[in-house]
């Protein structure tokens, strides 16, 4: 008889691997300086010859999606520049939507600007400007930015008092590392940031929905239909739990089964594997079903 999981991942059409702690161990965001975890290149190439579409989802903002591409490839881990998405490229999306051309102030580097330049937003060059309160900005959004000193605090803050809307695009505390707890720093100058002027603040990267609906967007797929793998049991497991999407747990980052056994109920993962070749095994049965599916043997 086929167990539950296996049906829902032989259902599946696209799947996110998130980066550090999932595909990679390293010493900086986004993978870098890293090394690939062991099945990591094997299983997005198996996704890959299945016909399933996919992509990584890191919540680092420090370097473009193409320079985290190229620093996979060099990993032996075959992906796509298109391929790989971090908050600045939902950030992108949701600004769009909601602001059109309006005027943005950004902060986090070129991982950051670079991305919502490329989708058409407008920038606030604060050189321009003698005050965050003169800029006219309709939002303010906090990346990873490791020379976020006075003069920016002051900038940032008076536009949000002006009345720009505050967005981060991650509040992780920690993400995984070879050796040490790495720390987050966006979510840090957010929180300053909301101390300061007393406003709140929207996450835009993992675990937010609209972390969720970018993947979604990128695979061309539904929640229902798309597997999330990670290592952080809440950005990644309740992201797609509270979509109606698979969720995926590889022991080699942040969760531990002890964190699992302690996470609330919407977020304890659909799966929990020890290591990338554990999931590749359960895959090569879901489409041994996937295969008797399409072909009507599994009657």
């Amino acid at each position: 008889m086929t167990s539950d999981i296996i049906r829902r991942l032989a259902a599946v059409d696209g799947i996110m691997f998130d980066i550090d702690g999932c595909l990679v161990l390293s010493d900086g965001p986004s993978g870098r300086g890293g090394v690939a975890l062991p099945g990591a290149a094997e299983m997005i190439a198996r996704t890959r010859d299945s016909g399933r579409r996919l992509c990584a989802f890191t919540n680092g903002t420090a370097q473009r999606p193409s320079d985290i591409a190229a620093h996979l490839r060099a990993l032996g881990i075959e992906v796509a520049d298109d391929e790989v998405l971090t908050p600045a490229v939902a950030a992108a999306r949701v600004i769009r939507e909601r602001y059109a051309d309006a005027p943005v102030l950004a902060y986090g580097g070129d991982g950051v600007v670079s991305v919502l330049r490329d989708h058409g937003i407008t920038l606030v060059d604060p050189d321009d400007h003698a005050s965050g309160a003169q800029c006219g900005a309709v939002a303010v959004l906090v990346g990873w930015d490791t020379d976020f000193a006075k003069p920016k605090l002051q900038f940032a803050a008076e536009a949000i008092l002006a009345g720009a809307a505050l967005y981060c695009t991650s509040d992780a505390p920690a993400f995984a590392s070879q050796d040490r707890l790495n720390v987050g720093v966006s979510g840090f100058i957010t929180a300053g940031l909301s101390h300061v002027t007393g406003r709140p603040w929207t996450v835009l990267g993992k675990p937010s929905e609209y972390a969720m609906d970018t993947v979604c967007w990128a695979l061309g797929t539904t929640p229902a239909r798309t597997l999330v793998v990670g290592d952080d049991v809440y950005l990644e497991s309740g992201m797609a739990r509270r979509a109606g999407a698979v969720a995926g747990i590889v022991l080699t980052g942040m969760a531990t089964r002890e964190t699992i056994a302690d996470a609330t109920a919407e977020d304890v993962p659909d799966l929990v594997v020890d290591s990338m070749p554990e999931l590749a095994a359960l895959f090569a049965e879901a489409d041994l079903l996937r295969l008797a599916l399409a072909t009507g043997a599994d009657r």
